[in-house]
């Protein structure tokens, strides 16, 4: 007897483990539809045999009250019976509620987290675009006096006439034309000529360059710096704020803001030894900011957008091929509005003769 339950209890017990999934397939969240279906689908059936065994039950009653003399006892044996029916029945109306309750509250979430989403790339795009449109300004806002860009110091500017003419003649400006001041983006243009003017190798193109970022960098200092923050920008968001794919998207529409002559200057902007340890260079590995720019092969090295010689050797290409490992910084810096400013000394101190005294401060 005794082994005869154990089996009947195990049998049942198997039985339930199998229909079990049936039952939690009705409060699982894994599909919106498929849940609410099933659970109209089971309260329909609760309902409907709810109905029709009330039914069933009274007309049970009402034919042995009207043949019998037994249908008081029924009706308080079907009265006790009916009581924890009826519980059941509400507690599984409340389970029901709870789970209409929380499907409500999954939807809400999901539909802030699509409005969270959907402010967040606006701030996005609304952001990168409010950069694009700096750039612009900023290109547009470009001059330079190409008299200047020959000389370095107030003693050079002696030479100023004879330069000038040099320069005039080698760009095909006339003395007389006042064409020496370029704006706009003829600004590449122009500096990208004055590269080449005389320039024997790639190196000689880019001291010529470092000369102009060292003492007119007031010309492409802004303009430079304003497009490192804009890939800056991009790289800085986390993967959940802004895919890998997106960033190249918008890094591509930045590109895509870049003549060839400006994309020529980057080149030579980047290179190591002229602007930064290599963080800008990265960027333009990182996101291919270089792809479009015209390179030809010349006898001494390789021509850029057009450029009457070569301005860039084999050993310039090759410091784009990979990213440059930026190691750490241990140059001391004065720091406070400074910053890394490398121009203040790191040591600096007040002079105590300079200081004011009580007595000047009283006055």
């Amino acid at each position: 007897m005794k082994d005869w339950f154990k089996k009947i209890f195990y049998r049942l017990n198997s039985y339930l483990d199998q229909k079990y999934p049936d039952f939690e397939a009705i409060f699982t969240e894994s599909d919106e539809n498929k849940i609410s279906l099933s659970l109209n689908k089971v309260l329909f059936k609760v309902l409907s045999f709810a109905v029709l065994s009330a039914g069933l039950l009274l007309l049970i009653n009402l034919a042995l009250i009207s043949f019998t003399d037994r249908g008081g006892v029924f009706g308080d044996f079907f009265g006790g019976v009916l009581n924890p029916i009826l519980t059941f029945f509400t507690l599984f109306g409340l389970i029901a509620t709870i789970v209409i309750q929380r499907q409500e509250l999954r939807l809400a979430r999901h539909e802030y987290e699509k409005t969270a989403d959907a402010l967040s790339t606006q701030a996005i795009e609304t952001t990168f675009f409010n950069i694009l449109d700096l750039h612009h300004k900023i290109v547009d806002n470009l001059k330079v006096d190409l008299e200047e860009l020959s000389y370095r110091s107030e003693a050079e500017k002696a030479l100023k006439g004879i330069t000038a003419s040099i320069i005039n003649s080698q760009l095909g400006v006339s003395a007389s034309s006042k064409k020496s001041k370029v704006e706009g983006r003829a600004v590449f243009e122009e500096i990208l000529a004055f590269l080449s003017i005389e320039a024997k190798t790639p190196e000689d193109a880019l001291e010529r360059y470092k000369n102009i970022q060292k003492h007119h960098n007031h010309i492409l200092g802004h303009y430079f710096r304003n497009l490192y923050q804009a890939l800056k920008i991009i790289d800085g968001y986390e993967e959940n704020k802004l895919t890998y794919e997106e960033k190249r998207k918008y890094s591509s529409i930045l590109r895509a803001q870049l003549s060839t002559k400006e994309l020529a200057l980057l080149f030579v902007n980047c290179l190591d030894g002229v602007a930064d340890s290599g963080q800008f260079k990265n960027l333009l590995v990182e996101f291919q900011m270089l792809e479009h720019l015209p390179i030809q092969k010349r006898k001494n090295g390789y021509s850029l957008a057009g450029s009457k010689i070569a301005i860039a050797s084999e050993n310039m290409l090759s410091q784009y091929k990979e990213t440059k490992k930026i190691g750490v910084n241990l140059k001391k810096y004065y720091g406070g509005a400074f910053g890394t400013n490398g121009g203040v000394p790191h040591n600096l101190s007040p002079n105590k003769s300079m200081q004011p005294t009580a007595d000047a401060s009283a006055d």
